[in-house]
């Protein structure tokens, strides 16, 4: 008869040594701080960054939409050799010297077809928003919201250096931001650019 000899192997009592429940901790650790990383990063994206971006974004387009504008079919049209083109309704196209009034909030201008100063830029509340946006007035009196204007906080015209053929046009959009700070605060975005008036001695 055969004699079996038991032998003893070496994870017969398994258990957790007190190395490997260290290196659990520390990978549990880990994985929990990047993930506490991953959550104040969005959190700061969502409530800090994106409204900043949001109001530089609405100060540049207002400011696009005062200074080059967009194709006016009341402005006319010119022609260049067979092929006619629309004008567009922006400042740098005036033709006369622009009455800047309302403090400086408003300017009035002509285009080509208009006798005298009857268009505008200017800021109107907005009736579905209950925010500013900037609005152009055309020569029949009629207000176009320049869109993605809303939400503007200030709109100043001045000339540049006195100087009739150049105007300065400084947008500003506030916003009240809530993100990683204790309390909230007040973020302030002011962009500026010159409208070259080159119809205009």
């Amino acid at each position: 008869m055969r004699r079996f000899i038991l032998r003893r192997t070496l994870y017969r009592n398994a258990g957790v040594t007190l190395f490997e429940a260290l290196i659990a901790v520390f990978i549990a650790l880990y994985v929990f701080l990047a993930l506490s990383s991953l959550f104040v990063m969005s959190w700061k994206w969502w409530h800090e960054i994106l409204p900043r971006i949001e109001a530089q974004r609405i100060a540049r387009i207002a400011l696009a939409g005062i200074v080059r504008g967009t194709v006016d079919p009341t402005a006319g049209t010119y022609t260049i050799g067979t092929t006619t083109f629309s004008r567009r309704n922006g400042l740098e196209n005036a033709t006369a010297e622009p009455d800047i009034i309302e403090s400086g909030s408003r300017i009035n201008f002509r285009l080509t077809p208009d006798s005298a100063n009857v268009r505008s830029f200017c800021l109107i509340n907005n009736d579905e928003t209950g925010n500013n946006a900037v609005y152009y007035i055309d020569d029949a009196g009629d207000a176009h919201m320049i869109r993605g204007s809303d939400g503007i906080s200030s709109l100043t015209f001045e000339k540049y250096e006195g100087e009739s053929n150049l105007i300065k046009v400084t947008a500003t959009v506030e916003r009240s931001i809530s993100g990683t700070r204790d309390a909230p605060y007040t973020f302030t975005s002011s962009y500026n650019k010159l409208a070259y008036l080159r119809n205009v001695d």
